[in-house]
């Protein structure tokens, strides 16, 4: 999973490459906890990637 690789990166390329896509699999998946492991691990980043996903998926992290 996208997600799991990020959370273990330690290369800034490699997180920022990967970020949206990994979000959106997340969601797909409802995994709430790592969204949130992510979100605190590079809350900048975390926060401009919303802009890239559907209203629903913003409105799905928000309410996760």
């Amino acid at each position: 999973m996208l997600i799991d690789e990020l959370l273990q990166a330690e290369s800034w390329g490699i997180i920022q490459a990967k970020l949206v896509a990994a979000i959106k699999e997340a969601i797909a998946m409802g995994e709430v906890e790592k969204l949130s492991k992510l979100r605190t691990k590079i809350p900048y980043s975390f926060e401009n990637s919303l802009k890239h996903l559907k209203k629903t998926e913003r409105e799905f992290i928000r309410n996760g």
